[in-house]
């Protein structure tokens, strides 16, 4: 009867003392992220590391008596889940601990991103969610939630959404008077992303320019990406004003090829885009180059937020976007320019 009265006791002051630690560390406070930075590690053609460091504060009562924490963490850009990462049983003794932690991106995810990131009018939002868990005494407790969001914008059609007035000249004649280009992206899948060219143009001659083919190339860091049949045979018919539409496509199992490239080349990226025409004029065919539908644009992405570091909970990347457009535009001016002095080139030969 003693012993099992002298049991209760000892089993009553271990509950006491379990309870009283809880409730001392629930009083305190949770354990807290302090910070999330995260970095891109060892790029290869087949997958890309996300490197992770996260700093965890500890409550007092949780400094001594050598607690550990499980920590785990997502990583998504368009609620596409493309990083995993985890580590169990860190030692978190003291009041503030860095844990290093690393996963790999599956760089064959990427076609699905970039679908996504035209869909959503060129935007990606960036989320960073860790997951910390604290062991201690046999209690588990989660600390307090921390997410990092990092919106990122492109304008990689841009320099086609114009009303310029441009000319194409074969052979030292105008053929054609551009007034206007437009351009915009058609539905993404994981395996194609179209894109729709038009230009307003005018045959101010006296006879027909018949266009028996027209061609496109699509590169990214000079990586082609896409190519192929722009459009049908037509005929600008003399003093006439219509509009010649192009078409184009980025095949995107290519993508992963340039994404290897975009990051070793801290998330800089040229799009160029090239058109060609084969005209029969004068009773001779003729391929030239389109200037003015044909442009690059280059862009700069900052997917983990390692440009703008912030504590704040939504990071936006907007640094910096008009001196990006002016640069755009004088880098596109002077792809037109060397597009037209090669056609004076072939027109002469």
């Amino acid at each position: 009867m003693v012993r099992r009265r002298t049991g209760a006791v000892v089993l009553l002051v271990v509950f006491l003392i379990v309870a009283t630690v809880a409730y001392g560390v629930l009083t305190v406070g949770r354990p807290q992220v302090e910070s999330v930075d995260n970095d891109w590690g060892t790029v290869t053609a087949d997958r890309t590391e996300v490197e992770t460091q996260l700093t965890v504060d500890n409550p007092l009562l949780l400094r001594v008596g050598g607690p550990a924490a499980d920590i785990s963490y997502t990583v998504s850009m368009n609620d596409i889940e493309v990083a995993t990462g985890e580590k169990n049983g860190i030692n978190l003794d003291g009041d503030e601990k860095t844990v290093a932690v690393s996963t790999w991106l599956d760089n064959d995810e990427i076609p699905e991103w970039w679908a996504s990131h035209v869909n959503r009018n060129e935007t990606t939002t960036v989320r960073v969610e860790p997951d910390v868990v604290v062991n201690y005494a046999g209690i588990r407790f989660p600390a307090t939630e921390w997410t990092r969001v990092q919106t990122v914008h492109t304008n990689l059609l841009d320099p086609l959404e114009t009303n310029e007035s441009q000319r194409l000249q074969v052979a030292g004649q105008t053929l054609l008077v551009v007034d206007e280009t437009n351009a915009q992206w058609g539905t993404a899948t994981a395996t194609r992303t179209p894109i729709s060219a038009s230009a307003m143009v005018t045959n101010p001659t006296p006879v027909p320019v018949p266009i028996t083919e027209l061609r496109y190339t699509v590169r990214l860091n000079g990586i082609v990406v896409g190519e192929g049949i722009a459009g049908q045979q037509t005929v600008l018919r003399p003093n006439n004003t219509r509009t010649l539409e192009a078409s184009a496509a980025i095949n995107n199992s290519k993508l992963d090829e340039w994404w290897v490239t975009h990051l070793r080349n801290d998330e800089r990226s040229t799009l160029t885009v090239e058109f060609t025409a084969t005209l029969a004029y004068g009773g001779v065919q003729r391929t030239v180059p389109l200037e003015f539908l044909s442009y690059e644009q280059p862009f700069e992405t900052d997917l983990l937020g390692q440009k703008n570091e912030s504590t704040n909970e939504s990071v936006s990347d907007e640094t910096g976007q008009e001196q990006e457009q002016q640069s755009s535009q004088r880098q596109s001016q002077r792809m037109r320019d060397a597009i037209a002095a090669r056609s004076s080139d072939e027109s002469r030969q």
